[in-house]
């Protein structure tokens, strides 16, 4: 398997150390020094079945940690966050435009009591385009994830599909159907990790088991446009050459060029004759030496 290429969706895959603090935050039976939390009301936490309260502390002390870690941390700890929130918390329910401003009403709430700023730019990169990529992202790897554990405990090359294959075409053309780079890379990094799974641990044999490449080979493309350019370079080079001032300059250097190889072969010619010259008198020298000795 090759190495894994970063993306600005890393945390799709690693998700599981930021999944943990927040869930345990939320089941903390201590209440936090955010004081704004114990008044915070939320209908769509509400609706989803949570408590508001514990909801705004568990997040309130999830972003105090991570102040205190890397960079990496940050910026994929907040991605994180939002999901957490929409699909932990909310079910998936409700817009992604809601939940977001949820998420933002939250570090809010954090910004307002700690009055600490330094998340601002992570925060703010989370917007609705990322979020909803980071969904599906994060998504396709929880379902594999959780497909692993399934067949973990059966015998090889059994149970060789899973949901990831009818999601993943999708997400693919969406990738071919957008400008999102960070995505398309992130989704060929998830199709090498499955593929190695299903092919080389699972032992499963045949193409439909395996998911499609990201790339669009455009073959049609990739055979017209040569012959295009051919066509229409033969058609414009002519009329350059007649009717502008390229075909004057391209005489004269032509014409430059002959006149430097005529040099050439003048000076080779010279040469030669020069050698040849040398020769004859030598061997007359030959002959003069050889009849006074006699």
């Amino acid at each position: 398997m090759s190495q894994r290429i970063n993306t600005a969706y890393n945390v799709a895959s690693e998700y599981s150390k930021y999944k943990e603090k927040l869930d345990q935050n939320k089941e903390q039976e201590r209440v936090s020094y955010f004081s704004e939390c114990n008044n915070f009301v939320s209908q769509p936490i509400t609706d989803a079945g949570q408590e508001a309260t514990k909801i705004c502390h568990a997040v309130a002390l999830f972003l105090n940690f991570l102040t205190q870690e890397n960079v990496s941390y940050k910026d994929e700890g907040c991605k994180y966050m939002f999901y957490w929130l929409h699909v932990d918390i909310l079910k998936n329910k409700i817009p992604i435009s809601n939940t977001l401003n949820l998420y933002r009403e939250l570090y809010k709430i954090y910004t307002d009591e700690d009055e600490k700023y330094d998340l601002n730019d992570y925060i703010n990169q989370v917007d609705e385009h990322t979020s909803d990529k980071l969904v599906k992202l994060t998504g396709i790897y929880d379902l594999f994830k959780k497909y692993d554990c399934e067949v973990s405990k059966l015998s090889l090359n059994t149970k060789c599909t899973s949901e990831c294959v009818n999601l993943f075409p999708n997400y693919v053309e969406e990738c071919r159907t957008g400008y999102d780079k960070e995505f398309c890379k992130e989704l060929k990094n998830f199709r090498e990790q499955y593929n190695y799974f299903i092919s080389k641990i699972r032992k499963c044999e045949g193409e439909q088991y395996l998911l499609p490449p990201v790339e669009n080979f455009d073959l049609v493309g990739m055979i017209i446009i040569p012959f295009s350019l051919i066509f229409v370079t033969s058609f414009i080079l002519p009329f350059l050459y007649k009717f502008t001032a390229l075909g004057p300059w391209i005489r004269r250097v032509i014409g430059k060029n002959k006149n430097t190889w005529n040099n050439i072969n003048e000076d080779t010619d010279d040469l030669l004759y020069t050698d040849e010259m040398g020769n004859n008198n030598l061997k007359k020298s030959n002959y003069n030496i050889a009849y006074n000795l006699s």
